[in-house]
């Protein structure tokens, strides 16, 4: 008993090895430019319903500027958020509404932050920023369903009911330090942010989440390996493309299959 215990262990820490192994090439090719497959958006290739994360996974994180969305609102979004969810990527909109239905948590972690607003000069940042771009999002979507495209206001309600279930996390590490005079600074990177997306799934659920059952999308590179430091499963999209479909599989190839993941890299580098 002790000796098979002891295999299972070690094939255990085995497959982690190259899980991280199969994450760091992702983010690797995607520094060096050679992962331009991650640009491909075929949600119909997922047929009824894309595929869901491996069941040890509780939380899926997104950057917001050039990840969900494919463009950047440099933190401050002046114009009108409709406009602003014309850029959310066909994907993101696809793989939220079934991670929620399949009882995964879903969160959105940025830099845009609602200090930036206190200037007196407008606009919409942070928290708030996120909530209204959701609720814009899903509302559009909703409201294509027939069911619905006759009944804005149920849309819309369907949509809210996206927005409450999100954890979001909206700081600017910069404007928060230059503000706060704690011996202990805010990282120039998600740490911060995905720490306190812990904080909150503990309060709301009365259960742990640690790093280990976090992913994250980002474009940002320091980010992606920060928090691939701590344990979280995080993965590199291209800034020009933002989050795709084919983002999501690869993803999902180094969670249940790295060596998958290693082939499909070291064959597109050629």
């Amino acid at each position: 008993t002790c000796s098979v215990m002891k295999k299972r262990r070690g094939s255990k820490v085995s497959i982690v090895k190259r899980r991280r192994e199969a994450e760091q090439l992702l983010m690797t090719a995607v520094r060096q430019g050679k992962a331009k497959f991650l640009e491909k958006d075929l949600p119909t290739e997922w047929r009824q319903n894309p595929p869901m994360p491996p069941s040890m996974i509780k939380m899926v994180l997104w950057d917001m500027d050039r990840t969900l969305l494919k463009t950047h609102t440099r933190g401050l979004w002046k114009d009108d958020v409709t406009k602003l969810a014309e850029e959310v990527t066909r994907a993101f909109k696809i793989v939220v509404p079934h991670l929620l239905h399949q009882k995964f948590s879903v969160g959105i972690v940025t830099f845009s932050d609602k200090l930036r607003t206190e200037s007196g000069k407008g606009g919409i940042a942070g928290e708030d920023l996120v909530k209204d771009l959701i609720v814009e999002t899903f509302s559009d979507l909703y409201s294509k369903v027939r069911k619905l495209r006759d009944n804005k206001h149920y849309a819309r309600k369907n949509a809210e009911h996206i927005r409450d279930q999100l954890y979001i996390a909206a700081a600017l590490p910069g404007l928060r330090n230059a503000q706060d005079n704690k011996q202990v600074q805010m990282p120039n990177s998600k740490s911060w942010h995905i720490d306190q997306v812990i904080q909150e799934y503990k309060t709301r659920t009365g259960s742990t989440l640690s790093y280990d059952e976090i992913m994250l999308f980002d474009d940002t590179l320091e980010n992606v390996e920060a928090a691939l430091k701590s344990g979280v499963h995080a993965f590199a999209v291209l800034p020009n493309s933002a989050f795709t479909s084919s983002c999501w599989e690869v993803a999902l190839e180094a969670m249940v299959s790295p060596n998958a993941t290693k082939s499909r890299l070291a064959g597109r580098e050629r």
